[in-house]
Order: C-alpha cells, then sequence, then structure tokens
C-alpha cells in the first residue's frame, strides 16, 4: 500500500500543476485533472460543458479550473450523491446542478447505488463488472426522475462552442439518443465506452460510434483508459468524438 501510494504521488509529481491540484481543488481526481489537460492540448476549449453523470464533482471541479472561461451543467441522479457534489462544488461560481438522470424518455427509473457510486447505474450489474470488481456491490434502489437532453437544453441559451461529457455507466445511448436535437448545436462529446459486459444492456464501443457518426460526430482519439485488475486489459475508454467536417 505504502509503495502504491509512493508511486501516485511521484506520478504527480511529473505532471505539470497536478500537485498543486492536489492540495488546493476541493476535489481532485487524477483521471480528470490527465482528462481535461489533454482535451485543452486538442483545442478543445469549450464555452460550455454538460457534464452528464456528474457524480460527486470530480469531472465538474477540473472543468471549472481548466475551462475557466466555461459554464459547467452537472447532471447527478443520485440525491445523496448530488449533495456530495454540491459540497464540492460551493466554491465554483460556473458551476450549476441538476439532481435527475437523463435517458431516451421522461418519467420515472430505477436507479441501482452502488457502494462504489463512480459505478452507480439505471442499469443492472453486468458479469466482468461483478467478476472484476467485487467491491461493486448494489446496496439500495431508489426511483429518480428521467428527462432528456433536448428537454433540459435544445431551447436553453448556451455560448459556443459545447463540450458534452456523457458517463453514464452503459447508459450512454439512451442519453444520446434522447438528445439528437440538442447534439446539433455540440462542437465535441466525451463519453465513456466499454469492451467489456460491465452492464446488462449496455452498448458497446462500435455501438456508440454507429450512433454518434448518425449524429454528424467521427473519433478523434482517446483520452484515458480503465483497465481489468484482473487480467489488466482494457475494459473502458473515454474517447472524445468531434463534429464531423462538412464538405
Amino acid at each position: 500500500m505504502f509503495f502504491s501510494k509512493l508511486r501516485a504521488l511521484l506520478a504527480l509529481m511529473e505532471i505539470n500543476g497536478a500537485i498543486s491540484a492536489l492540495v488546493s481543488w476541493p476535489k481532485f481526481s487524477m483521471a480528470s485533472f490527465l482528462i481535461i489537460s489533454r482535451l485543452k492540448k486538442a483545442k478543445v476549449l469549450p464555452k460550455t460543458v454538460i457534464d452528464v453523470g456528474a457524480n460527486v464533482g470530480q469531472f465538474a471541479v477540473a472543468a471549472s479550473r481548466l475551462f475557466k472561461e466555461a459554464q459547467i451543467y452537472s447532471i447527478e441522479p443520485d440525491p445523496i450523491t448530488a449533495e456530495l457534489l454540491r459540497k464540492n462544488t460551493s466554491h465554483e461560481s460556473n458551476v450549476s446542478i441538476s439532481v435527475v438522470a437523463l435517458g431516451e424518455s421522461i418519467g420515472e427509473a430505477k436507479f441501482y447505488v452502488n457502494r462504489d457510486s463512480q459505478v452507480s447505474s439505471l442499469l443492472p450489474l453486468g458479469e466482468d463488472r461483478i467478476s472484476s470488481f467485487p467491491g461493486s456491490v448494489v446496496e439500495r434502489e431508489l426511483k429518480v426522475p428521467i428527462s432528456t437532453l433536448d428537454t433540459l437544453f435544445l431551447v436553453k441559451e448556451l455560448e459556443a462552442p459545447i463540450l458534452l461529457k456523457i458517463d453514464v455507466q452503459g447508459f450512454e445511448d439512451r442519453v444520446i439518443r434522447g438528445g439528437e436535437g440538442f447534439l446539433k448545436v455540440v462542437e465535441w462529446v466525451l463519453i465513456e465506452v466499454s469492451f467489456a459486459n460491465l452492464y446488462q444492456g449496455e452498448r458497446d464501443f462500435q455501438s456508440i460510434q454507429s450512433l454518434l457518426k448518425g449524429n454528424g460526430f467521427e473519433f478523434s482519439r482517446p483520452m484515458n483508459f480503465h483497465t481489468s485488475p484482473l487480467t489488466g486489459e482494457i475494459i473502458e475508454m473515454d474517447a472524445l468524438f468531434r463534429r464531423a467536417k462538412t464538405n
């Protein structure tokens, strides 16, 4: 344990700005810090960030601190997790929060709250999540309101360019289908895609890529990877899609 923490600290010391962020941000996530730093290097400089699946604010805080001119809209369905999100972003004047799930319809949905809140989902756990991450246990179920991207943002005046980040544990395709109108004004989509059976009914990378291509986006590059602790294989990727250029 000591040596793993030491290695992590040494890795932080090699990344410009990471140590300062670690000690000064109200919520620091190495993954979010790296992803947004890589986005900036890829010339992704949004004025509006839609943070779908905000959890406790890991991405929201990083976006607020590194995209200083952007307005952040964070969306989190679990009210308990949303309270931690509010606490962690309470000093971020450019972050607003909606406590709702997003999908392709409006109403109510069952939400599976996991011991690890980062993997809570609207879908039941898949066999690869259970076998690779035995600590991922559903502790309770609750009904949450569900809406769509189009309902929340299609008629809202948002400053362009817009980055849409979707990390909803297997429900990504439903979020896309519920936002096909709003997607027309989005420049970039940052989305978590899977190469394993982590959730029942989850769509794989090829399906997500095809769905986004149909909405005018092309795959740009990976921004981060997640590996299986059992095999070391890549099982998830944070993928960047850009609006395709038209001739």
